[in-house]
């Protein structure tokens, strides 16, 4: 009885740590994806971004940033903090909920004039991760669960 009992705590503690080992790598596609927003905003670059989306996807952040550069906006984030709630992990997709807290700012490229205040917004978020056949892990989806925005010195 008690070698069925060990065997159960082993084989649970080894599952539970590959899950664990398996949310570092889509934790880990979460900020960096969010990193390189960042730093396609400050350098109109986005080629680093196809290492963590999907083809559609990429397309869609691509347009989004292009869009406020198109209309002279400069969008000055900063990811303050990230926390990561519970992986889901299916054979070929998976899901993770993150409540982010990020500070915006809009400044026209042109008039050098800040156009937007600086805000902190928090997100409530959900990515959507597909495996591809080279066995790669990437972001195919992100859905906003909860946005609240807040007007930094405006309490």
């Amino acid at each position: 009885m008690n070698k069925i009992i060990l065997i159960l705590i082993i084989s649970f503690s080894l599952g539970f740590s590959k899950i664990e080992e398996g949310k570092e790598v889509f934790q880990s596609l979460v900020v960096s994806y969010n990193h390189g927003i960042i730093k396609a905003a400050q350098k109109n670059k986005f080629e680093h971004l196809k290492e963590y989306l999907t083809k559609e996807i990429y397309y869609r952040t691509l347009v989004w940033i292009e869009s406020y550069q198109d209309s002279n906006l400069f969008m000055d984030a900063l990811l303050v903090n990230i926390k990561f709630d519970d992986l889901k992990l299916e054979k070929y997709t998976a899901t993770l909920e993150t409540k982010e807290k990020w500070k915006y700012r809009y400044i026209n490229t042109k008039t050098k004039e800040l156009v937007k205040k600086p805000q902190e917004v928090t997100y409530k978020l959900k990515y959507y991760f597909i495996l591809l056949r080279d066995g790669t892990w990437k972001i195919n989806h992100i859905k906003i669960l909860n946005e609240e925005n807040r007007i930094i010195g405006e309490e």
